[in-house]
Protein backbone atom coordinates (compact mmCIF):
# COMPACT_ATOMS: atom_id res chain seq x y z
CA UNK A 1 0.00 0.00 0.00
CA UNK A 2 1.19 3.71 -0.64
CA UNK A 3 2.26 5.80 1.91
CA UNK A 4 -0.92 7.59 1.15
CA UNK A 5 -3.93 6.22 -0.60
CA UNK A 6 -5.35 8.91 -2.73
CA UNK A 7 -1.90 10.29 -3.94
CA UNK A 8 -2.98 11.32 -7.40
CA UNK A 9 -6.39 13.23 -5.99
CA UNK A 10 -4.29 14.91 -3.52
CA UNK A 11 -2.17 16.01 -6.38
CA UNK A 12 -5.40 17.49 -8.19
CA UNK A 13 -6.76 19.11 -5.20
CA UNK A 14 -3.22 20.90 -4.22
CA UNK A 15 -4.16 21.85 -7.48
CA UNK A 16 -7.15 23.17 -7.80
CA UNK A 17 -6.40 25.07 -4.61
CA UNK A 18 -3.50 26.68 -5.98
CA UNK A 19 -5.69 27.81 -8.85
CA UNK A 20 -8.18 29.33 -6.44
CA UNK A 21 -6.03 31.64 -4.72
CA UNK A 22 -4.24 32.42 -7.88
CA UNK A 23 -7.56 33.55 -9.95
CA UNK A 24 -9.29 34.74 -6.68
CA UNK A 25 -6.23 37.40 -5.89
CA UNK A 26 -6.24 38.10 -9.71
CA UNK A 27 -9.61 39.12 -9.52
CA UNK A 28 -9.86 41.04 -6.61
CA UNK A 29 -6.66 42.52 -7.64
CA UNK A 30 -6.55 43.76 -11.08
CA UNK A 31 -10.56 43.65 -11.71
CA UNK A 32 -11.55 44.71 -8.23
CA UNK A 33 -13.88 41.85 -7.58
CA UNK A 34 -15.60 40.59 -4.24
CA UNK A 35 -14.58 37.68 -2.08
CA UNK A 36 -18.13 35.68 -1.91
CA UNK A 37 -16.73 33.35 1.23
CA UNK A 38 -17.36 36.02 4.38
CA UNK A 39 -14.43 33.49 6.24
CA UNK A 40 -12.51 33.94 3.28
CA UNK A 41 -12.98 37.62 3.23
CA UNK A 42 -11.98 37.97 6.98
CA UNK A 43 -9.04 36.01 6.15
CA UNK A 44 -8.38 38.18 2.74
CA UNK A 45 -8.78 41.21 4.96
CA UNK A 46 -6.99 40.65 7.60
CA UNK A 47 -4.06 38.86 6.32
CA UNK A 48 -3.84 39.65 2.52
CA UNK A 49 -2.44 36.97 0.37
CA UNK A 50 -0.26 35.00 2.25
CA UNK A 51 -3.59 34.79 4.80
CA UNK A 52 -5.51 33.71 2.01
CA UNK A 53 -2.72 31.07 1.05
CA UNK A 54 -2.27 29.66 4.74
CA UNK A 55 -6.15 29.71 5.35
CA UNK A 56 -6.70 27.89 1.86
CA UNK A 57 -4.08 25.22 2.26
CA UNK A 58 -4.76 24.39 6.14
CA UNK A 59 -7.91 23.44 4.49
CA UNK A 60 -6.59 21.09 2.14
CA UNK A 61 -4.66 19.98 5.00
CA UNK A 62 -7.58 18.77 6.57
CA UNK A 63 -8.98 17.02 4.19
CA UNK A 64 -6.48 14.66 3.13
CA UNK A 65 -6.12 14.12 7.11
CA UNK A 66 -9.76 13.44 7.24
CA UNK A 67 -9.61 11.18 4.02
CA UNK A 68 -6.75 9.14 4.91
CA UNK A 69 -8.10 8.66 8.71
CA UNK A 70 -11.47 7.62 7.35
CA UNK A 71 -9.69 5.29 4.90
CA UNK A 72 -8.49 3.45 7.66
CA UNK A 73 -11.59 2.14 8.54
CA UNK A 74 -14.09 2.50 5.83
CA UNK A 75 -12.22 3.04 2.20
CA UNK A 76 -15.57 3.61 0.19
CA UNK A 77 -16.12 6.42 2.42
CA UNK A 78 -12.69 8.29 2.47
CA UNK A 79 -12.87 7.78 -1.90
CA UNK A 80 -16.15 9.55 -1.68
CA UNK A 81 -14.89 12.57 0.47
CA UNK A 82 -11.43 13.12 -1.45
CA UNK A 83 -13.88 12.88 -5.09
CA UNK A 84 -16.32 15.10 -3.23
CA UNK A 85 -13.58 17.64 -2.55
CA UNK A 86 -12.32 17.94 -5.62
CA UNK A 87 -15.83 18.57 -7.23
CA UNK A 88 -16.33 21.59 -4.43
CA UNK A 89 -12.91 22.89 -4.95
CA UNK A 90 -13.33 22.61 -8.80
CA UNK A 91 -16.46 25.00 -8.17
CA UNK A 92 -14.44 28.36 -7.54
CA UNK A 93 -11.81 27.26 -10.34
CA UNK A 94 -14.47 27.18 -12.91
CA UNK A 95 -16.42 30.08 -11.77
CA UNK A 96 -13.48 32.66 -11.55
CA UNK A 97 -12.78 31.30 -14.88
CA UNK A 98 -16.06 31.86 -16.33
CA UNK A 99 -16.07 35.39 -14.77
CA UNK A 100 -12.56 36.06 -16.37
CA UNK A 101 -13.79 34.96 -19.85
CA UNK A 102 -17.14 36.86 -19.55
CA UNK A 103 -15.21 40.23 -18.81
CA UNK A 104 -12.62 39.21 -21.80
CA UNK A 105 -15.30 39.15 -24.19
CA UNK A 106 -17.79 41.96 -23.26
CA UNK A 107 -15.16 44.20 -21.32
CA UNK A 108 -16.63 47.14 -19.25
CA UNK A 109 -17.75 50.13 -20.68
CA UNK A 110 -15.26 53.22 -20.08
Amino acid sequence: MPALRYQDEYVWLIFLAGMDVMLTWYILERHQGLELNPVAKIVIDAWGLWGAIGFKFSLVLFVILACEWISRDKLSVGKFLIWFALIVSSAPVIYSGALLFYHWMMPPEM
